[in-house]
């Protein structure tokens, strides 16, 4: 709802003092948190958004509508001071808004939102209008969020020669392609410039952000789109048919370790049918490569999704010795930024104003960057001769508390004094310590010293064979559809069998019962 702007300027220092926030609803939440403890921060009329959506108690200030009354807005008010926060993905709204400001006349500063501020694409420009200076947090002095070192860790140059002998002037596809990963592997991708590039995803919202950027900052790259879900095994065939990619990165998957928990035959689907179905297409067309990223949480599995990963890279080992194509997968822990993970769920956490929250004091996990592992998957890619598994290095684990503590002083705040850090209790699936190998995959190097290879066996095709004829059996469903009729606890059961490793661990258990 537009609000009528009406300010009364005495007592706020006159011009200059009032600011505008112009964003989306999520970057506007987020800022007006940190705005909080600037001192000497300018009184604050209200926000215009995207569409002009949000809701007023996420958005910690008054909605006055949309973009389209920015300049009425700032005609009424005599606003001196506009703090843009609009993602970089939107370039072309943040080109207008930033071009009227500069036209009305308005001293205007870019903040960065959180998410550029995780993928490296920030930076900030206008600073030289604020002074806020001589407290605890100063606007002038903002610098974008160093991701690398909330983690303590710099990525490694790439080795380009190689991923360019397999990328340049060939056709590539990415599924998943609209997520965290699967986009900036797209991004990376359009460098080494493809002849053509298809993005599938079945996110159309997702999909529409990503080809929009590619085809601004890539225009010279061909870039299709597909709206299309991996699940659906003709759609997928058709697909690779018609597109003949020479590479395929398969990025698409259900990674909500306790979301999965209560949902395991949609991780079989997703993670399982989805990436066999991709695989067999891979196959069928004479796809050059097939690249699955996979996860550490596909190591002696304690969840839904870390199994049904699991069961995922077998199906792609053992495919790799039925074809000509070149399977091969990709393993590494925890990216910041992605979807889900801890430093956007802790942003809008302190876009309420607290607490943020750590599931457990002890629990460590490995991290690294969204732009530095999609690098080294696309490196890794180009190293595959079939059928290994590769590790990206994520240096040392980190115990979430301290990054937690690290994240809220990068943003501004003081631990437990300005911003409370709360232990809510580990959730179903999750480990407190995560492993990257199975003691008997055999670690060697690679050219690149960010990635290491394990080379393993083919599964043996009974294993595989009865693996495929369980989930095929159960998948069947009744009249009600795939799945119709089949219990949780039954599906459960077939995940956890099928695991070579959980089921040896099961019968070792037996025979020292018995």
């Amino acid at each position: 709802m537009e609000e009528p702007v009406n300010v009364k300027m005495s007592g706020y220092g006159g011009r200059g003092r009032v600011a505008l926030v112009v964003g989306t609803a999520l970057s506007v939440g987020q800022l007006s948190h940190c705005l909080k403890v600037v001192d000497d921060c300018p009184v604050l009329l209200g926000c215009l958004t995207v569409r002009g959506a949000g809701e007023e108690a996420e958005l910690g200030m008054r909605l006055l509508g949309g973009l389209e009354r920015l300049r009425e807005v700032l005609e009424k008010s005599g606003v001196g001071l506009v703090l843009v926060s609009l993602p970089m993905s939107m370039g072309e709204e943040l080109r207008g808004v930033t071009r009227d400001l500069d036209r009305i006349g308005v001293n205007w500063c870019y903040m960065p939102t959180l998410s550029d501020q995780l993928n490296g694409r920030s930076d900030v420009r206008g600073a030289e209008h604020l002074h806020l200076g001589g407290g605890k947090v100063s606007l002038n002095s903002r610098e974008p969020l160093d991701v690398a070192k909330l983690i303590d860790r710099q990525p490694r140059p790439l080795d380009e020669k190689p991923i360019e002998s397999i990328i340049s002037s060939k056709t590539v596809l990415i599924t998943g392609a609209g997520g965290s990963i699967g986009s900036e592997i797209a991004r990376i991708v359009c460098r080494f410039r493809p002849s053509k590039l298809v993005l599938m995803d079945r996110s159309e919202n997702s999909l529409f952000e990503i080809d929009r950027e590619l085809r601004r900052v890539y225009g010279e790259v061909e870039v299709r789109t597909v709206l299309g879900d991996i699940t659906k095994r003709e759609r997928t065939s058709d697909l690779v048919g018609a597109e003949k990619p020479d590479v395929i990165f398969h990025a698409a998957a259900h990674k909500h370790v306790p979301m999965m928990e209560g949902h395991p035959s949609e991780a079989v689907e997703n993670n399982y049918f989805g990436t066999k179905n991709v695989a067999d297409a891979a196959a069928k067309w004479g796809v050059e490569r097939m690249v699955m990223i996979s996860s550490d949480k596909a190591v002696n599995p304690s969840s839904v999704m870390g199994a049904t990963k699991r069961l995922a890279e077998l199906y792609v080992q053992w495919m790799n010795s039925q074809s000509e194509t070149i399977f091969t997968m990709v393993r590494f822990g925890n990216v910041l930024g992605s979807a889900c993970s801890v430093l956007p769920i802790w942003s809008e956490q302190l876009g309420r104003g607290g607490p943020v929250t750590v599931t457990d004091d002890r629990m460590t996990r490995y991290f690294m960057t969204i732009p530095e592992a999609a690098g080294l998957v696309l490196q890794a890619g180009a190293y595959a001769e079939g059928g290994e598994v590769f590790l990206l290095d994520m240096g040392q684990p980190i115990r979430i508390m301290d990054m937690a503590k690290r994240f809220v002083i990068a943003m501004g705040f003081e631990p437990d004094v300005d911003v409370k850090i709360d232990v809510t209790g580990a959730r179903p699936g999750e480990k407190l310590f995560e492993e990257l190998a199975y003691d008997g995959e055999m670690m060697g190097q690679t050219p690149h010293e960010s990635i290491r290879v394990w080379g393993m066996e083919s599964p043996e095709d009974e294993q595989v064979q009865q693996m495929i004829q369980l989930f095929k059996g159960l998948r069947s469903g009744n009249e009600r559809g795939l799945w119709g009729g089949v219990k949780k606890d039954a599906v459960l059961c077939a995940i956890w069998d099928s695991v070579p490793e959980v089921a040896e661990t099961k019968s070792l258990a037996n025979t020292q019962s018995s």
